[in-house]
């Protein structure tokens, strides 16, 4: 049973990541910033404004934004925000305020009032952002025994830069922090940062991001060395590349920590200068003089970032441990300078003692290394160091901000410039141009990413175009049909042109398509979402209505009413007349009757419309038009009316005779019958319910008896044909 439970829920998982893959390629608005499990550092008020941006391919006139949290309890749900009214050129940008959370940040898009697109990244989080920085027992291994967070709200940053000088590729990506992830740039393994970052989310009910930066075996002096442009060799006699270790910590923290925002640097390190026996005072101005370069080469961005030192000094020569005080001296003495921002972090040389003598993965004399359960105690040591009150009281680095794009058509309009905001030292595309203003002609994925003098990192969402060119087309408008249409009717027209194009009416209605129902000439110009336009608009489409006047009606005869349509409908130039059919009202009350006559034998109001059908003169499709109802006319008995039967006009000089009578007559056999008995005219008809005009035309005058007969009435009448 739970086998097949298993694979229930795999199979469900893949048939909802299949539907929302295809909703992504199909998608009119998409997120490029924040991506997937970024987590922005929080203030001391708990919360941090985010910026949200991307592109859309569709017109949008504005984007909302909220946050959910992923589970209930792992933060505060914020309403629908608009964060921009009227974005331009294909790419959005705003921002949202919230608490610290785990969130599933949604956008959706409107146009017109009208909801078109939504969006959603599935995991963003407000909370805490740490760097690590040190040698081996801050750095970690893989294979040391170290256990992955259980918690889906640690994480860590994917850029692996273990060895290399490039420092110019950091990535915007981000995982969940496993048993043997890395914690870019070089961190190897969950280590003990793993179970701290558990800890510390489940105590501040906040996600938290960890980047490590440090170095196996490299000293104090090392690190000062490379942060003031110095070769560094280390303890074993390696030439490290050019910058390092210290332009691993450089790069993160202008690049995440001005992206993200930074609660504070972890430093663990200390053996190997314990080793060295490094005195106090030189462990001390070593320490410092890195703390002094990181804060004044980042600029005012990361000036006041905190660093909290771990009391660390443990090492081991010839198997035997041991400890030095004077670097844990050192180290206390950079905590306790006044206003140096700098925070006393674990002790941890009397943790997991003796430490394993052997290292697990090449067999060597360890005695340094924390393993196993040492990771899990180190990190309940470096939690126990961080309580509630520091998140209250240290100030962190905010995030800043995402920098629009300026997007404008050039002319003619084949090209467009994407231009990112004055005031930057430098200027780097996706594509590789370094300029502040590029030119692109089609399809692509465009953002920018800048540096101020100080060399942190700003981003400007992404531009994503789809389509191989800016430049639009000529519109040409397509009917849905023949362009002559009723008065109470309409014609759809459309212009069928990409979802990156904005089509605009002469009427002044907006969208690829329309309904009209009004007469008139229509055209239509086509921009497109990055601001150019078609060189010409369309040819006009001209619409024509057929507007039909309400009918006349009168009582026709003793048991009649009578409708007569509106002789204009005979004169139109452009259709003829092909069928009328009525529609009658008595009263309130519907009849089936459609004929122009109907029969009144009750005292009522009648009334009609006319229902007529048009064929074009030079051919084509049928339509039918409905006029307005009639005046209604009042009917009312006439004349005699007792026998049941009513000729006339009698006499008659049209030679036309109306036929009427009471009751409704099936199988009627009509005879005009001549004084000298000879059967001058005969009709059968299958009923006579209505008003029937006989066409008597081929008799000559004179007197003639007219006769009615059927099952049940049977009676003859004297007419008389006048000259």
């Amino acid at each position: 049973m739970k086998q097949k439970t298993t694979t229930y829920w795999c199979c469900l998982y893949v048939i909802l990541s299949i539907f929302l893959s295809v909703g992504t390629l199909r998608a009119q608005i998409k997120i490029t910033f924040p991506v997937e499990r970024a987590i922005f550092q929080r203030d001391n008020a708990n919360q941090a404004t985010i910026s949200i941006g991307g592109y859309y391919t569709e017109g949008v006139d504005r984007v909302e934004a909220r946050l959910v949290p992923v589970l209930p309890a792992q933060g505060q749900a914020t309403d629908w925000t608009v964060i921009q009214q009227n974005p331009q050129g294909g790419v959005f940008l705003g921002s949202l305020t919230g608490r610290g959370g785990w969130y599933t940040l949604e956008v959706r898009a409107f146009f017109s009032n009208n909801q078109i697109a939504t969006d959603r990244v599935a995991r963003v989080g407000i909370g805490e952002v740490f760097l690590v920085a040190g040698q081996s027992n801050a750095q970690g291994f893989f294979g040391f025994g170290a256990t992955g967070a259980t918690e889906d709200r640690v994480n860590t940053v994917t850029w692996d830069n273990q060895n290399s000088n490039n420092t110019n590729n950091p990535t915007l990506s981000f995982a969940q922090l496993t048993a043997e992830t890395l914690i870019g740039p070089r961190g190897r393994s969950a280590w003990c940062w793993g179970p701290l970052g558990d800890l510390l989310a489940r105590k501040l009910n906040v996600p938290v991001l960890f980047m490590n930066a440090a170095w196996f075996d490299t000293s104090t002096q090392n690190w000062l060395d490379a942060a003031q442009g110095k070769p560094v060799q280390n303890r074993l006699g390696e030439n490290l590349p050019a910058g390092m270790p210290y332009a691993n910590l450089k790069a993160s923290l202008q690049y995440y920590g001005s992206i993200l925002g930074l609660r504070a640097v972890l430093w663990l390190q200390g053996e190997n200068d314990a080793a060295a026996r490094v005195n106090k005072e030189a462990y001390q101005n070593s320490l410092q003089g890195l703390i002094n370069v990181a804060r004044i080469e980042q600029g005012e961005v990361l000036s006041s970032l905190p660093w909290v030192f771990a009391r660390t000094s443990r090492y081991a020569i010839n198997g035997v441990s041991l400890v030095s005080q004077a670097i844990i001296d050192g180290q206390n003495a950079v905590i306790n300078i006044p206003f140096n921002k700098s925070y006393g972090g674990p002790y941890t040389d009397n943790i997991q003692v003796p430490r394993p003598a052997t290292n697990p993965v090449n067999g060597q004399e360890d005695g340094v290394h924390f393993q196993g359960q040492g990771l899990v105690d180190l990190a309940r040591a470096w939690d126990n160091s961080l309580p509630p009150s520091f998140f209250a009281t240290v100030v962190p680095v905010k995030p800043r901000s995402v920098v629009p794009i300026t997007v404008t058509c050039n002319t003619p309009g084949v090209s467009i410039n994407l231009r990112a905001a004055d005031g930057f030292a430098s200027y780097r595309w996706s594509n590789g141009q370094t300029t502040q203003t590029i030119t692109v002609t089609g399809q692509g994925n465009y953002q920018a990413t800048m540096k101020d003098n100080a060399g942190n990192t700003y981003l400007t969402p992404t531009l994503v175009i789809n389509d191989p060119s800016v430049q639009v087309a000529n519109p040409v408008i397509s009917p849905s049909g023949e362009q002559i249409i009723c008065a109470d009717s309409s014609i759809t027209l459309s212009v069928n042109v990409s979802t990156a194009n904005i089509v605009r009416w002469s009427n002044g209605f907006v969208g690829r398509t329309i309904s009209v129902r009004n007469p008139g000439n229509y055209t239509a110009t086509v921009s497109n979402i990055y601001g150019c336009s078609a060189a010409a608009a369309s040819a006009p489409v001209t619409i024509k209505t057929i507007n039909i006047k309400a009918p006349t009606v009168f009582q026709s005869g003793p048991y009649s009413v009578q409708a007569v349509p509106d002789s204009t409908i005979f004169a139109f130039t452009d259709t003829k007349v092909s069928n009328i059919t009525w529609e009658w009202m008595q009263g309130g009350r519907v009849l089936p009757f459609k004929e122009s006559a109907i029969k009144a034998t009750t005292i009522s109001t009648y009334s009609t419309r006319s229902r007529v059908t048009f064929e074009a003169q030079s051919g084509g499709s049928l339509r039918t038009c409905l006029s307005p109802f009639s005046n209604t006319v009042e009917y009312r008995p006439t004349g005699t009316t007792e026998d049941g039967l009513i000729l006339y006009p009698n006499p008659t000089r049209s030679r036309k005779i109306a036929v009427e009578t009471l009751e409704d007559l099936k199988d009627v056999e009509i005879t005009v019958v001549g004084l000298t008995g000879q059967v001058v005219y005969r009709k059968v008809m299958p009923t006579l319910n209505i008003r029937q005009e006989i066409d008597l035309s081929g008799l000559n005058e004179g007197a003639y008896i007219f006769k009615v007969k059927s099952a049940t009435l049977n009676q003859a009448k004297r007419i008389l044909i006048d000259k």
